[in-house]
């Protein structure tokens, strides 16, 4: 893939996070936008653009002469400094401010409560958030809380995703071992099958399971999928370029991604269909704009401004929300006023972020992976 192709996707992830942080300020001003309600599909592309990525680091960056269990411990190794130092420090920050976040949170739902409980009489949220118990910090520690029913919106941060990115970690490299050893449609229709009968086994946001109530997909049945056919629109790419392998092999990966997002929903795999077009270079235009300098140095930020919008929209929102003139305003201009105090704020703490906790830590992996 060429470098303008892998800027144009550091570019996609840069609308996800952006869309996602939007997504968030329209509830928290009472902005109803189809499209900005829909900001949580975003993470399902994350998740997709994830697969593709972590199958391209794996081929390209690995070296393949090591054993098995040697290429498994640098993965892990660079996945853990690329997610975790930033993690650690706002849950750190979180800790210094929780009950005034707490309150925030709860005053901003009750002013302008999400969509979904618009029509409940007694919503009163409380945002209960403890890091007080050891079982609490073992489990955010080790990114497992994504494990425990109840434990998946635990802080103030947007963090259930990262459990369930922290899950896929753990077996991309089981499953690269099955898809050279298996054929590509079998696993993916086991992927398919499982998402289909998790959510009625472990619960749909606000409906519990038969065996667990998972208030978000934080249990990596749920989103494995989204994952794999990330994996496998690399894995066909990887086919097409090489003269080795038949049309046959590559029809069949073509079916395995078919296959694969059908649990997800429409708009997803719209989605899903425009991000394979991108990554296969059938989008000269669109590829141009991604790759531009503001989208490469957004992309660059995307991980910190996903993570880290919330502590800047609570406060922002709290502070704007207790002034009635604020509330008199259209909901669109309680929107826009409220983007153009908080966007500058999320984008400067963002590049901080990037620069002075992300990327040192990025180094550190590339070093240490060279010193072994």
């Amino acid at each position: 893939m060429s470098q303008e192709h892998l800027k144009a996707l550091d570019g996609f992830r840069a609308l996800l996070a952006v869309w996602v942080y939007l997504g968030h300020l329209s509830y928290a001003t009472g902005y109803q936008n189809y499209l900005l309600g829909l900001h949580a599909l975003a993470v399902d592309l994350f998740m997709v653009l994830s697969g593709f990525l972590m199958v391209r680091s794996w081929n390209q960056t690995t070296d393949k002469d090591t054993s098995f269990t040697h290429r498994v411990v640098q993965f892990y190794k660079r996945r853990f400094f690329r997610i975790a130092p930033l993690y650690y420090l706002l849950l750190f920050i979180c800790w210094l401010f929780l009950p005034l976040l707490a309150e925030m949170s709860d005053f901003v739902q009750r002013t302008m409560p999400p969509p979904w409980a618009q029509g409940l009489t007694s919503y009163d949220p409380r945002a209960g958030w403890d890091f007080s118990s050891t079982r609490w910090q073992l489990l955010h520690a080790t990114f497992t809380f994504g494990l425990v029913p109840g434990m998946e919106s635990s802080s103030p941060l947007p963090d259930w995703s990262l459990s369930l990115e922290m899950q896929f970690y753990f077996v991309f490299p089981f499953l690269m071992l099955l898809l050279a050893r298996v054929p590509v449609l079998l696993v993916a229709m086991l992927v398919a099958a499982i998402a289909f009968v998790s959510p009625p086994l472990f619960g749909n946001y606000l409906t519990p399971g038969s065996l667990a109530h998972f208030g978000q997909p934080s249990f990596l049945p749920y989103r494995l999928n989204a994952f794999f056919a990330g994996m496998l629109i690399a894995y066909f790419l990887t086919l097409r370029d090489s003269n080795k392998q038949t049309c046959y092999a590559r029809a069949f990966a073509l079916a395995g991604c078919a296959i694969t997002v059908m649990p997800l929903s429409k708009p997803v795999i719209a989605a899903y269909l425009l991000f394979f077009a991108l990554s296969s270079r059938k989008i000269p235009l669109l590829t141009s704009l991604l790759s531009g300098h503001f989208m490469q140095r957004l992309g660059n930020m995307s991980y910190s401004i996903y993570l880290i919008h919330i502590l800047i929209v609570l406060p922002v929102t709290y502070w704007m929300l207790s002034f009635e003139s604020f509330l008199r305003l259209s909901a669109l201009n309680r929107f826009i006023f409220a983007f153009v105090v908080s966007a500058p704020i999320v984008l400067f703490v963002s590049y901080l972020c990037f620069r002075f906790v992300e990327q040192p830590f990025i180094n550190l992996s590339k070093s240490l992976g060279k010193n072994k």
